[in-house]
């Protein structure tokens, strides 16, 4: 059992979308000090907090059985 934060993770399935939110994490990262350095940093901000929202939409999304 892998326990992270008070979540308990029991399953492939859910150890994969944990990994893959951990990858998004990390593209959103890289995404935001890009944009910071191309058009500055309002324009990061925004586009980072667009980047949040949209995750958490695709990670709470009903899975499919």
């Amino acid at each position: 059992m892998f326990l992270l934060g008070g979540v308990r993770m029991r399953t492939l399935t859910s150890k994969g979308h944990f990994f893959g939110a951990i990858v998004a994490a990390l593209l959103g990262v890289a995404f935001f000090f890009a944009i910071v350095g191309v058009f500055g940093l309002l324009s990061s901000i925004a586009a980072l907090l667009l980047f949040i929202a949209l995750a958490l939409v695709v990670f709470k999304r009903p899975q499919s059985a």
